[in-house]
């Protein structure tokens, strides 16, 4: 009876062993799609200068990457705050798999995007961190914006289905002059 005991006993470890392993893999492969998908929007975007947008939706090409890489997770974007602690003005914009904008309370955003004017923001940070009023860098520098780009990825194991939402996020270069 007493060998009976320790084998059921062994057998239930391995099986948590396999499903611990199996949630593992189902992380990583689900995360390194994510970070695939991402580094190649910001890649589009870069070589576009800033330009992603064809009438208010994806571009094309961006929608081409999502379809080609079977990136099928979504999620809701997030909220960004500034430096006084308010909500900004300058939310993410959530897209769909085919490129079409969502509204900015839809949970179905498998990408996000959000344009940031640099010299806005160093004038903001200069403003409630030094004391500087005026606007220094929006007088003195060429205007610039890079884009922040938010994908979802999720811990999905078979047969439970998803249990964990993740988030990754990646900025371009700063892009001089960008009209996008």
């Amino acid at each position: 009876m007493r060998e009976t005991m320790s084998i059921t006993a062994i057998f239930q470890i391995f099986i948590l062993f396999i499903l611990l392993f199996t949630a593992i893999m189902c992380l990583t492969i689900n995360n390194s799609n994510a970070f695939g998908v991402k580094d190649s929007i910001i890649n589009v975007i870069e070589a576009n200068e800033g330009l992603y947008l064809d009438g208010g939706n994806l571009s094309q090409e961006i929608v081409d990457v999502i379809a080609e890489t079977s990136y099928r997770t979504s999620g809701k974007c997030p909220e960004v705050y500034d430096y006084s602690g308010a909500l900004s003005e300058n939310q993410y914009q959530g897209f769909d798999r085919n490129g079409n904008a969502l509204t900015s309370d839809s949970s179905n955003a498998a990408v996000c995007i959000r344009r940031v004017n640099v010299t806005d923001e160093f004038d903001e940070y200069l403003l409630n961190h030094t004391g500087l009023g005026g606007k220094v860098a929006t007088e003195d520098f060429i205007e610039g914006y890079y884009y922040q780009i938010v994908v979802f990825f999720q811990l999905d194991i078979p047969v439970i289905k998803q249990v964990f939402d993740f988030q990754t996020k990646g900025e371009t270069r700063i892009i001089y002059g960008s009209v996008a």
